[in-house]
């Protein structure tokens, strides 16, 4: 198993599932290092063909793919609607492909996309979104990619799967969509001043997210699911929540008092309050010998990203962006998991990873 992009929030969770699983030899590619025992990173720049070739040539015949690598720009949704990035995002997976395909072992790929698919990133789309709904009218590197994609798989007789999941909750450095290390910072930045955890958004509706872990483990059932072969399938936890109303049991995780008051509304982004922080989390660090880097450096673009997800600074509540999951129940997939729950799970995880100060 290759997993390429395995320092990101998806990929680091497939590859220690794969690397944690000794019927596989699990190899990654990314830049940054996923920080996990066992198997075998290569830092590699995707946009580098050569080294691309270098690499993979020095590789045993890798069989199966997940794909999960992602080139933003900063600030993260100006770069969603640029052509220049979006064949930066094609030409790292065919540097990729090209690479492999001199080996001509390739059996499976799995790819990743998003919400994005249906046109939630321009306004609202249709709920719930479905993967039969002809593909939404508008530029974007999943496209791309994805023709890409087909195009090789015909031509060399591998099959793949892609995968379309919301918002995707796990752990990973310096990763440019992590809501979990932007929450998670935030709060104890709030604690440490002496604050109850404030909501600082606007109002929100339902919505869906996914765990990474749950997604490594989807990824492993492609890769023998004849019914996954050659497939579109959103993914999802199972169940929808309310960022206002799973506010309360994030701040008991993290020992706080909690407001989320309508009347005393906090409009404050994220992307602009918490930097000016960054002097203060370097103290917590030295304070509790945390394994946490820097501010910035932990949490990437990923304020611009719950500013989004927070809806902070408006009035109306955004459109809903919901998924169906039936297509993927009904093809043998059908692992689910309490977001809320999950939303503690990692809390308490990146505490007992000195991530984050102790309780007290």
């Amino acid at each position: 198993m290759l997993v390429v992009g395995a320092s990101g929030v998806i990929g680091r969770a497939a590859f220690g599932h794969f690397v944690a699983d000794p019927s596989w030899e699990a190899f990654g590619l990314s830049r940054r290092s996923p920080a996990i025992e066992g198997g075998t990173h290569l830092s590699i720049d995707l946009l580098d063909r050569k080294r691309c070739f270098d690499a993979m040539g020095r590789l045993p015949g890798i069989t199966h793919v997940v794909y999960c690598a992602l080139r933003e720009d900063p600030g993260l949704m100006p770069g969603w609607f640029d052509p220049e990035l979006m064949e930066t995002n094609r030409q790292m997976l065919e540097n990729v492909l090209d690479a492999l395909g001199e080996a001509q072992s390739l059996q499976h790929v799995s790819l990743l996309q998003g919400t994005k698919a249906y046109g939630a990133h321009q306004g609202s789309m249709r709920v719930p979104g479905r993967e039969r709904a002809e593909r939404h009218p508008h530029d974007n590197f999943y496209w791309l990619q994805e023709d890409l994609l087909r195009t090789r798989a015909a031509q060399s007789g591998f099959g793949f799967t892609i995968w379309r999941p919301p918002v995707v909750f796990g752990h990973a450095i310096g990763a440019p969509m992590n809501p979990l290390a932007a929450i998670a910072t935030y709060a104890a930045v709030q604690k440490a001043e002496g604050k109850p955890l404030a909501w600082p958004g606007g109002k929100t509706g339902p919505i869906d997210g996914v765990d990474a872990r749950l997604l490594a483990r989807a990824f492993e059932w492609a890769t023998t699911a004849e019914s996954a072969r050659d497939e579109v399938f959103n993914i999802t936890n199972g169940d929808v929540f309310v960022w206002e109303n799973v506010w309360e049991s994030i701040a008991r995780a993290m020992d706080m008092d909690f407001d989320t008051d309508p009347t005393r509304v906090h409009k404050n982004r994220l992307q602009e309050i918490m930097p000016p922080k960054a002097e203060l989390w370097n103290a917590l660090i030295v304070e509790h010998a945390l394994q946490a880097p820097p501010l910035m450096e932990f949490v990437g673009d990923s304020y611009f990203y719950v500013d989004m997800l927070f809806n902070t600074g408006r009035v109306d509540r955004p459109p809903p962006s919901m998924l169906s999951t039936i297509k993927l129940r009904q093809a043998g997939f059908g692992e689910c998991i309490d977001t809320e729950d999950m939303l503690v799970e990692w809390i308490e995880w990146l505490r007992q990873e000195r991530l984050l100060p102790p309780l007290r």
